[in-house]
């Protein structure tokens, strides 16, 4: 991996900031590899004194999109207008990116208040029931995730918690993936 300086251009502005961006190439999969392997075995152990496995490590999915995709990860910004709420960006396309990410199913996953994006994929890492290094990323419509009713109670979306400064939960995976039958994007392998 490599850092450089990179433009991020701001959908919510008519400019862009500089950050400095995580890049990576082929020969940082074996880090990957590695860091994947020490979390899976820290999880095993964990649940063999009746721990819950261990939550995957956002830089670890996050890096795993961004290699997988050529996105880049987005590190420190040098400037602070308009929202720097994501995670990674996608340099062609100048879109903002949120990764989310399970290593179990079925997920549970939380955006916190302010989060935006352009784009969100949803990384699957406990693919077809197994834990192998490989992994789906699904790119999923931002209208299902805004418009995803978290309390069915009082017919609250993510977009309502969201602009009630809560944070929403919901399975991604049972709640859109499954539901509307959303094909992955593309399969990965560390």
């Amino acid at each position: 991996m490599k850092v450089e300086q990179k433009k991020i251009y701001l959908a919510d502005t008519s400019g862009f900031v500089l950050a400095d961006c995580a890049v990576f190439d082929e020969s940082d999969r074996a880090i990957l590899k590695e860091i994947y392997n020490e979390w899976r075995a820290l999880s095993e152990k964990l649940k063999k004194i009746g721990s819950r496995y261990l939550n995957i490590p956002d830089g670890l999915s996050e890096s795993a999109v961004c290699l997988t995709l050529g996105f880049v990860k987005v590190l420190k910004t040098k400037q602070t207008k308009g929202s720097q709420s994501f995670d990674v960006y996608d340099l062609d396309r100048r879109k903002r990116v949120q990764i989310k990410a399970c290593s179990v199913i079925p997920d549970l996953t939380s955006f916190g208040p302010r989060t935006q994006w352009d784009d969100i994929y949803f990384v699957d890492f406990f693919r077809q029931g197994k834990w192998d290094g490989s992994f789906d990323i699904y790119l999923i419509p931002n209208e299902l995730i805004s418009n995803q009713n978290v309390n069915k109670g009082k017919g609250q979306t993510v977009r309502d918690k969201q602009k009630a400064h809560q944070r929403p939960r919901f399975s991604i995976y049972d709640s859109i993936i499954r539901k509307f039958g959303i094909p992955p994007t593309c399969t990965g392998r560390l």
